[in-house]
């Protein structure tokens, strides 16, 4: 089977700590023959991480009508993805896109009812927690019964964006341009998570603020949510700070033990039985492009389909609305 033949739309800071490693170390199935970037510079940095020669570009039509292009990974900041998806998706090509699938649904639906005119093109939307297996274990031993009827969560997260970290630096996250700011940003992937673990998310009640000026239009989020299954469960997060004492966690308590769980370990606590399990490399960032070129080569199938990426949205426009309603707020809710 021949190689995939790959281009990268978009030179920031993840796709050089992250995209450009993997798809190097995928090269006996997949081959980057280009590289897109408005910095001819940044597209230089990324190249020069790769194994084989590309061919820069600055302007992404002409990157999509190079010949025997098979696939693109867009890169690229969350506002300019509705646009830049739709003309990868016309284009014909396979397609990992960044998450969020967009910054709101209804940006996001277009993009669906296009990708739907094509049977056979592969549209993943890059989303790594799924890839997590720490919380790819946790969700498979709720469902075997390990800890009995899920009762209750809490995921409580401090993931303070500070001046001298790599996401402050990208200006566009402090913009106030997008619907949440990092609420967004990072919700999509906690919503995952979660999703991940107990399933589907039917209603949410939130109080959202805004905690330093530096981060519009909002950096801190405390929620309720109800699940279809009957859990119950908070989600508080911010990006405004946080402590040494904070690990980061999903806490599930359920009728015959409780779980906790990490990106990095999962532990399971059932009577007076206590297992653990720490969870490394590869990165789960690797792990979902590893997917992506499997499913473009073969039609395999991937854990990040358009679809849920939809459905990780709607819970988190349904806890911005409401903190806006000051309400509870059903998901189903568009």
């Amino acid at each position: 089977m021949s190689r995939l033949r790959l281009a990268l739309i978009g030179a920031g800071t993840f796709v050089r700590k992250a995209h450009a490693p993997a798809y190097a170390a995928l090269q006996e199935q997949c081959q980057v023959v280009a590289v897109c970037s408005r910095s001819h510079e940044s597209a230089a940095a990324v190249a020069a991480l790769l194994p084989e020669a590309v061919t820069i570009y600055d302007h992404i039509p002409s990157l999509l009508a190079m010949e025997k292009l098979d696939a693109v990974d867009i890169v690229l900041p969350i506002p300019l993805l509705p646009e830049v998806t739709a003309l990868a998706l016309a284009a014909g090509v396979h397609v990992m896109s960044e998450k969020p699938i967009a910054p709101t649904l209804a940006e996001a639906r277009p993009l669906l009812d296009l990708h739907s005119k094509r049977p056979g093109q592969v549209w993943m939307v890059a989303e790594n927690w799924r890839y997590e297996e720490a919380f790819v274990a946790a969700g498979r031993a709720i469902r075997e019964g390990v800890i009995g009827r899920p009762l209750t969560c809490d995921f409580a997260l401090q993931l303070p964006v500070m001046p001298d970290t790599p996401n402050y630096r990208t200006v566009w996250r402090r913009s106030g341009g997008f619907p949440g700011g990092f609420l967004l940003d990072g919700g999509v992937h906690h919503v995952a998570g979660l999703r991940l673990v107990l399933g589907e998310i039917e209603a949410v009640g939130a109080v959202v603020a805004q905690q330093r000026e530096d981060l519009p239009p909002a950096d801190t989020l405390a929620a309720w949510l109800r699940f279809a299954n009957g859990v119950i469960g908070s989600y508080t997060v911010t990006y405004a700070g946080g402590s040494p004492l904070g690990d980061n966690g999903l806490h599930v308590v359920g009728s015959a033990g409780s779980l906790r769980v990490t990106t990095q370990k999962l532990l399971i606590q059932r009577g007076t039985e206590r297992r653990e399990e720490s969870f490394g490399l590869p990165f789960s960032t690797h792990r979902e492009i590893a997917a992506f070129v499997e499913s473009a080569r073969t039609g395999a199938p991937h854990r990040n389909t358009p679809q849920e990426a939809l459905a990780d949205l709607a819970v988190v426009e349904a806890l911005l609305a409401a903190g806006e309603k000051g309400r509870e707020v059903q998901v189903s809710e568009r």
